[in-house]
C-alpha cells in the first residue's frame, strides 16, 4: 500500500524553493518545473544586479525582490495545500456494479 505524502512537507518545500512541492507530490510536474526555472532566474538576476549596481541601490532592489518572492512563496505553498487536499473520487460500491452486471434482459415479440 502506498504511503501518502505529507501536505506540510510539500508546503514547506514549495515555500523554501519554488516548485519542489509539486515534485514531492508528483502532481503538476510541468507547473513545478516552470516555477522552479522562474525561481532560479529571479535569484540569478537579483545577484547579478547586486554585483552590477552601486552600493546605495542594492538595498531597495533587494528589498523588493525579497518582498515579492515572499508573497509568491506564500501563494505557492497555499497552491500545493489545495492540490494535495483535492478530494479523490470515491470508489464504486459493489451494489452499483452488481446492478449494471445483472440487468434483466427484456424479451420482445418478433413481428
Amino acid at each position: 500500500m502506498k504511503k501518502e505524502k505529507s501536505t506540510g512537507n510539500a508546503m514547506l518545500l514549495n515555500f523554501l524553493v519554488w516548485g519542489l512541492g509539486y515534485f514531492y507530490l508528483n502532481k503538476q510536474i510541468i507547473k513545478g518545473l516552470i516555477v522552479f526555472i522562474l525561481y532560479c532566474l529571479i535569484w540569478l538576476f537579483s545577484i547579478l544586479l547586486m554585483l552590477i549596481t552601486k552600493y546605495p541601490l542594492i538595498f531597495p532592489v533587494m528589498f523588493w525582490v525579497i518582498f515579492w518572492s515572499l508573497w509568491c512563496s506564500i501563494f505557492l505553498a497555499y497552491d500545493v495545500y489545495k492540490i494535495s487536499n483535492e478530494e479523490k473520487p470515491a470508489p464504486l460500491k459493489v451494489e452499483k456494479v452488481k446492478m449494471v452486471v445483472y440487468r434483466y434482459k427484456v424479451r420482445t415479440r418478433k413481428k
